[in-house]
C-alpha cells in the first residue's frame, strides 16, 4: 500500500511539473479599507521566495492596514515544498507522511498555500500573489537560481514583477539580501530590485529590505551583496518598526502576538513555530536605486507607524478586582 501511495505521489508531481503556470494564483483576501485622516493611504508590496517568509514584515503590514488604511499585497514567488523535512509534527495534523520526500513536495504546494492565505488574512493583506514556481533546495547561492538552468521560470518571474510594480506601489520589501541566508531570499529580492530599476526614476517605489533582531542583540547591519551592485544601501541607520509597541488595557499587549498568530497558522515548518516571540524589531534599510525622496517618504511611513493605535479603555470593579490602576 506504501509502495502504491508512493509512485501515484511521484506520478502526480511528476505532471505537475510538467504543467508550469502560465498565470499566477492571486487570493483577494480583503476588501477592508479604514480612514487615513484625509491623506493617500500607502500601497506597500512584500516580494519574498517562500510562504512563512511573509512573518518578517508582520508588524509593519498588520499596522500599515489597520491603522493607516494601506494596501498590503504579498507576491511569494515559490510552493515552498522544499520544506518537507521540518513537516514532522504536521504529519498528524493532514494525514500524510510529508517528511517523505516525495509525499512532502506532492502535498505540500497545496498545505503551505491554505496556511499561507489563513496567516496574511491575520496581517491584513489585501491581495496574496502566488508564482507557484519550484522550492528545489536549499543553497546559499542566488546564481544556483537566476542561472539558465536554474528551477524557475524567470521570465515569467520577471514579467509578473514589472506588471506588479507598474501598478504603481509607493513601498516595495524585501527580504535582506546577505551572503549567509538562502539563496532563494537573496533571487527573490534581487529580482524584486531589476523590476524597480526597469522603471523610470521618478516611478519607482521605495525598495527596502528587513532583518529582524531581539532588544537585547545589537542592531543589525546591512552591506552590498558583492557581485550584485543593485543591492547598494543608501540610508545605513536603519528604520525600525517595534513590534513591542504597547496598547490594551494597562499597556499589557503589543504587535508580538499578531506575529505569533501568523507564525502558528504555518504549522506544515515546525522550525518556524520557534520563531514565536523570535523578533522585537523589524529593521529596514532603503536600496539605492529608489527615488530621491525615498528617506523621507520611508521616515514619514515608520514615524506614522509608531503613533499609538487603540484608544485607552478604563474599568470599573465591576471588570474585577484589577480593573483599577
Amino acid at each position: 500500500m506504501r509502495a502504491a501511495l508512493a509512485l501515484a505521489t511521484i506520478l502526480a508531481a511528476s505532471a505537475c511539473s510538467l504543467r508550469a503556470p502560465a498565470q499566477p494564483r492571486v487570493h483577494h483576501l480583503s476588501d477592508v479599507h479604514h480612514d487615513a485622516g484625509g491623506e493617500a493611504a500607502p500601497r506597500l508590496l512584500v516580494v519574498v521566495a517562500h510562504p512563512d517568509d511573509e512573518i518578517a514584515f508582520a508588524g509593519t503590514l498588520y499596522k500599515t492596514s489597520s491603522l493607516l488604511g494601506g494596501v498590503c499585497d504579498v507576491l511569494t514567488i515559490t510552493n515552498g515544498e522544499g520544506g518537507f523535512k521540518y513537516s514532522t509534527l504536521a504529519e498528524s495534523i493532514y494525514g500524510l507522511e510529508l517528511t517523505e520526500e516525495e509525499v512532502g513536495r506532492a502535498h505540500l504546494p497545496e498545505i503551505r498555500e491554505r496556511e499561507l492565505v489563513a496567516g496574511c488574512k491575520l496581517l491584513g493583506v489585501h491581495d496574496l500573489i502566488l508564482l507557484r514556481q519550484k522550492d528545489h533546495r536549499y543553497t546559499q547561492d542566488p546564481g544556483e537560481v537566476l542561472g539558465a538552468d536554474g528551477p524557475w521560470d524567470l521570465e515569467f518571474v520577471r514579467a509578473e514583477l514589472r506588471a506588479r510594480l507598474a501598478e504603481g506601489y509607493d513601498f516595495v520589501l524585501t527580504l535582506a539580501p546577505t551572503a549567509t541566508t538562502h539563496g532563494h531570499h537573496q533571487a527573490a529580492t534581487l529580482l524584486a530590485l531589476e523590476a524597480a530599476h526597469d522603471l523610470p526614476e521618478a516611478r519607482r517605489p521605495v525598495v527596502m529590505c528587513t532583518r529582524s533582531s531581539l532588544a537585547d542583540e545589537p542592531a543589525p547591519t546591512m552591506t552590498e551583496l558583492p557581485g550584485y551592485p543593485l543591492t547598494r544601501i543608501r540610508v545605513t541607520e536603519p528604520l525600525v518598526f517595534d513590534l513591542r509597541q504597547k496598547f490594551g488595557f494597562r499597556d499589557s499587549l503589543d504587535y508580538r502576538i499578531v506575529a505569533n498568530w501568523a507564525i502558528a497558522e504555518h504549522k506544515s515548518q515546525g522550525t518556524m513555530q520557534l520563531a514565536v516571540n523570535g523578533g522585537d524589531q523589524e529593521h529596514y534599510f532603503v536600496f539605492d536605486l529608489s527615488p530621491p525622496d525615498a528617506e523621507e517618504r520611508a521616515r514619514d511611513l515608520f514615524t506614522a507607524l509608531s503613533a499609538p493605535q487603540f484608544e485607552q479603555k478604563t474599568y470599573e470593579a465591576s471588570a474585577g478586582t484589577n480593573a483599577r490602576p
